[in-house]
């Protein structure tokens, strides 16, 4: 469990009605490479990761967005790396 989903794991223990949605992006090299489900295993790893931590399965969900959903279109590697992400929103059920 890394230091950002201990911190999410502290959150979402101490207020129950959270519930949350992991969704996974790649940048245009990775998806090239011809792997379709890198963003995927990248979301069932973090969500593995929190059902371990003792979060209940059902207050999380998932998607995967792959290329579809860049935060960076410009050239370079500080680009490329913004849009290698799992992004965590939260919400009350």
């Amino acid at each position: 469990c890394t230091a950002r989903s201990a911190k999410l794991v502290t959150g979402m223990n101490a207020n129950p009605k959270v519930t949350i949605g992991l969704d996974g992006h790649v940048d245009d090299a990775q998806a090239n490479d011809n792997d379709p489900t890198l963003s995927a295993r990248w979301v069932s790893a973090v969500r593995q990761a929190l059902i371990t931590a003792g979060i209940a399965p059902s207050r999380i969900s998932s998607g995967d967005f792959g290329i579809r959903a860049p935060l960076c279109r410009t050239v370079g590697e500080n680009c490329l790396s913004l849009n290698r992400r799992v992004e965590v929103l939260a919400s009350l059920r």
